[in-house]
């Protein structure tokens, strides 16, 4: 990997991030890869940021060696000597940068929410509004409700499958977002999948047959395994089309060329798109 030329004391480089909008349980896996490669091993310098976890716990995280990081979902975890972890769920609008010391941020310090910096690295968490840092313990009692991670390289398909039979969830739409469930499907995932598998979001998953629930879990499964390799999320398996529904609001279905149509679905609610045609109700 090369690094730019040194101007006026900064770096002037290209930080290594991982962001998608809406990111997804592919996203965190990207991100926990790179942190991974750029933090093990590695002593904690300094800890800084403004999430008031940051506050409250940080200056514990100094002079602890960086054990292992881990994706479980949309959940990134740093373990850190001595049985700590710190936790992030970028939601909607975080990403993870790293840069080597004395690079230029391409983002306002004030949006740092957490940082770790170790002698050959620093490690930015921007724009997240849930990081938490705690004890192991503490942490892995909070991650305990998780279902089978749909990126991980062993992933349980029974006990996935279990889980999508006992849901209670109200609507497909619900279904595919309880992490309780299959952990790393989000909003985009969520409208994929439903259109790949012909099936209408608001359907209620009780009236699904035994065939349509293994679906799911292998659909869930294949997408996210693909897409954790992939910079830039595909689900058409076209980089110029990158997607079949979501985000496609009137415009024409890619099979069908009906309208594509969204509303909010779900509790809580969250916007959804599907195509009307492709996708029947059970």
């Amino acid at each position: 990997m090369s690094f730019g030329s040194i101007e006026s004391g900064l770096i002037r480089e290209t930080p290594e991030v991982v962001f998608a909008s809406m990111p997804e349980g592919d996203s965190i896996y990207r991100a926990a890869r790179l942190l991974e490669d750029r933090l093990v091993g590695e002593e904690v310098v300094s800890v800084g940021g403004s999430h008031r976890a940051v506050a409250g716990y940080g200056r514990r995280l100094v002079g602890r060696t960086i054990n292992r990081v881990e994706n479980r979902g949309k959940h990134l975890l740093i373990h850190f000597s001595g049985d700590w972890t710190a936790r992030s769920h970028l939601k909607m609008t975080g990403s993870w940068n790293v840069y080597r010391p004395g690079q230029k941020w391409n983002k306002e310090e004030g949006a740092a929410r957490f940082v770790v910096t170790t002698p050959g690295s620093v490690a930015v968490c921007f724009a997240a509004p849930d990081v938490d840092i705690k004890p192991t313990p503490v942490i892995d009692e909070q991650i305990a409700h998780l279902g089978p991670d749909l990126t991980a390289d062993e992933f349980d398909e029974k006990d996935a499958l279990r889980r999508v039979e006992a849901s209670q969830a109200p609507t497909v739409a619900d279904l595919l977002l309880d992490q309780s469930v299959m952990a790393g499907v989000g909003n985009v995932f969520k409208s994929e999948i439903a259109f790949l598998l012909g099936i209408d979001p608001a359907a209620d998953p009780s009236n699904l047959t035994s065939a349509d629930r293994e679906a799911i879990v292998l659909e869930a499964r294949r997408l996210l395994l693909v897409n954790r390799e992939l910079s830039r999320r595909v689900t058409t398996g076209d980089r110029r089309r990158p997607y079949y529904v979501y985000g496609r609001n009137r415009q024409g279905c890619r099979r069908c060329r009906a309208r594509i149509r969204s509303g909010n679905l779900g509790d809580p609610a969250r916007v959804t798109y599907w195509c009307s045609a492709c996708q029947k109700r059970p």
